[in-house]
């Protein structure tokens, strides 16, 4: 019931907002970002012809989000967000996303729904919405079964998932890459656990291979963590050669049935894995300027994980509580942690570290599910009753961080600072940082300030 419970007020929580008339008036951006636009008209292309290809929608999608140097059409440039194979357009993103959304948009589109961009970013919000709850239901029943918390603990672990990341303000409002990739990751682990539960349960083990093969379709950052817990797995089971031949190769099984649908409609529609969008931007994009770049992932004043979810930091002390009192799973816990690690590593090299036009951590998203099961040493041991109100004090802040998210994250801040990717002295500056940016923004809506942006005028 308690599960229930959840997914059902996180939904209607996500919802809600989107629909009422006054926040729409203060954030009139009904598509959070050019990246979802074909992952929505992907949908459509399934339910309605049953097709990956966007030819009946290009004019559309261009027309309203046209190549950033072609905004007068007159070069003809392919939005980015589109591959143009032969003579047909196709998303140049994974499709996993518009594959699961698929249930949200049947009916309206069934029923002859006007196909407008308030429409459409309405069937879009839906779906990053129940995305997202499903993702909190499975990491409630992962917490409970797999990691034998109460109720009262599992139920607040997914309450800083859902609320207190950028789960919240980012993707539970539109059709990201990253929720869907955070569901799959969460079943994968929900299975993987249940076959350490149960023993001879393989099939668990076929499953959690599935799963995270889903989740790396869905987003190749995916990868890293595959790589990982299959290693967890051949060390964890080197002791038994039986079983290690059975859990090794029932989880690549998974993986395998996962890349075979990949390897389809890959040749049916993409012809060549050149064709798919990042392929061309692997050998190309790694111009951060690192250390800095590391840092900023944690601590950037507008982009940093531990200053948009400052809850986040006992996910650290959960860590070292693991290794300090050898708990079970400690070896786990120590995956997790480096999955963490190596993660935000490899995306700060990655010249879009901080994720481009949006709220927030975007690109670091992608492990929240494994920092909350950081958390879990933590929650269960006699430090967290003693800090308990620090504890509860970083969370209400990171949930009102979210809030302020929901509001103020229209771009405006991104169109008056951001100097791209070669010159990132721009997440570093405090006085013009995205937070102290929109309070002047509200100063200057109750007429007690010129400008938000002294330097734009």
């Amino acid at each position: 019931m308690t599960q229930l419970k959840l997914f059902v007020i996180s939904l209607v929580v996500f919802i809600i907002p989107f629909l009422i008339p006054s926040f729409r008036t203060l954030n009139s951006m009904i598509i959070q970002s050019e990246d979802t636009v074909p992952t929505i008209f992907t949908t459509i292309a399934i339910v309605k012809d049953r097709s990956l290809y966007l030819d009946p929608y290009y004019e559309m999608m261009r027309k309203r989000y046209p190549h950033p140097d072609d905004k007068d059409y007159k070069k003809g440039l392919t939005p980015f967000y589109l591959q143009k194979i032969g003579n047909h357009y196709l998303s140049a993103f994974p499709i996993m996303t518009s594959i699961i959304s698929v249930p949200v948009f049947v009916l309206p589109i069934l029923l002859g729904m006007p196909m407008t961009w308030e429409n459409l970013a309405l069937l879009g919000h839906i779906s990053g919405a129940l995305i997202m709850s499903l993702a909190g239901l499975f990491l409630f029943k992962t917490l409970k079964e797999g990691f034998s918390l109460e109720d009262k603990k599992s139920g607040l672990l997914t309450i800083i998932f859902l609320f207190a990341t950028v789960n919240f303000a980012m993707l539970s409002q539109a059709m990201w890459q990253h929720g869907t990739l955070q569901l799959f990751t969460i079943l994968g682990i929900y299975f993987f656990l249940k076959q350490h539960k149960y023993a001879e349960k393989y099939e668990y083990t076929l499953l959690s291979g599935l799963f995270f093969g889903l989740a790396f379709l869905a987003r190749p950052t995916a990868g890293l963590p595959i790589v990982l817990i299959e290693l967890y797995l051949i060390f964890s089971n080197l002791h038994k050669i039986d079983k290690l031949f059975k859990v090794s190769v029932t989880f690549l099984l998974g993986l395998l049935i996962a890349f075979s649908f990949f390897l389809w409609y890959n040749s049916a529609y993409y012809y060549d894995i050149q064709n798919q969008g990042y392929s061309d931007q692997i050998f190309k994009s790694w111009l951060s300027p690192f250390p800095l770049s590391f840092i900023g992932v944690w601590i950037s004043p507008s982009k940093g994980i531990l200053i948009f979810s400052p809850v986040l930091i006992f996910s650290f002390v959960g860590l070292y509580l693991a290794i300090k009192n050898k708990i079970e799973k400690i070896g786990l816990y120590g995956v997790f942690a480096a999955i963490v690690i190596l993660h935000t590593l490899v995306i700060s090299f990655w010249k879009h570290w901080y994720g481009g036009w949006s709220f927030g951590y975007r690109m670091s998203s992608d492990v929240l599910p494994y920092f909350i099961f950081l958390l879990v040493p933590y929650i269960n041991s006699d430090l967290f009753q003693r800090t308990k109100k620090i504890f509860l004090i970083l969370l209400f802040v990171s949930i009102l961080i979210e809030i302020y998210g929901l509001f103020f994250f229209d771009g405006i801040w991104h169109a008056a600072y951001d100097l791209g990717y070669e010159d990132t002295s721009w997440l570093w500056s405090i006085k013009d940082s995205q937070f102290l940016f929109d309070i002047r923004r509200v100063l200057v809506k109750f007429g007690l300030l010129s400008s938000a942006c002294p330097k734009c005028l």
